[in-house]
């Protein structure tokens, strides 16, 4: 494999199955830190509910057209949630998929390269991270900003009073 050739240390472990509720929170706790870049509402809503249950931060990016977002969610280290700054799935048609929209060609590469970069600190403890905070790049207009993000004490996910088994429940 051309990654080990790069990299010796490393292990490539491939998941030939399609991940749904029945396997997410085994899978995402194997793992310190999970990156998500997935295109669909309903598997950034599962990654989300699996992290938090398994208090396992996550680095979510998203990407349509021009724009590209990125944060890391973390509510076991005080962070919100996925849910907390995103609580319902937009109605059906409301935000377009890449494949529906098209994206700027480029865009993956620069949201994925911060995505990695928030591994990076967030892994060594370098930095400031993206916890409690949600980076906005617009690619069209060359500008970047970044807009403080909170958790909510009413979140369905990790709100006050939830147990982390009702934490991974369903979300409305």
């Amino acid at each position: 494999m051309a990654m080990r050739a790069l990299n010796p240390f490393i292990e490539v472990r491939p998941y030939n199955r399609k991940l749904d509720e029945g396997n997410a929170a085994a899978l995402v706790a194997e793992y310190d830190l999970v990156l998500d870049g997935t295109d669909d509402f309903d598997t950034r809503f599962l990654v989300n509910r699996a992290c938090v249950a398994a208090g396992v931060p996550l680095i979510s990016g998203a990407i349509t057209q021009w724009e590209g977002q990125v944060s890391l969610f973390d509510p076991a280290h005080g962070a919100p949630c996925y849910a907390c700054v995103f609580p319902v799935k937009p109605a059906r048609g409301l935000v377009p998929t890449c494949a529906e929209a098209g994206v700027a060609a480029p865009l993956p590469g620069i949201i994925g390269g911060i995505m990695a970069m928030e591994a990076v600190k967030h892994l060594t403890g370098a930095g400031e991270t993206l916890a409690g905070r949600l980076m906005i790049h617009d690619a069209l207009y060359a500008e970047t900003r970044v807009i403080g993000v909170k958790r909510r004490a009413d979140c369905a996910v990790c709100g006050e009073g939830l147990s982390r088994a009702g934490a991974a429940g369903p979300t409305a």
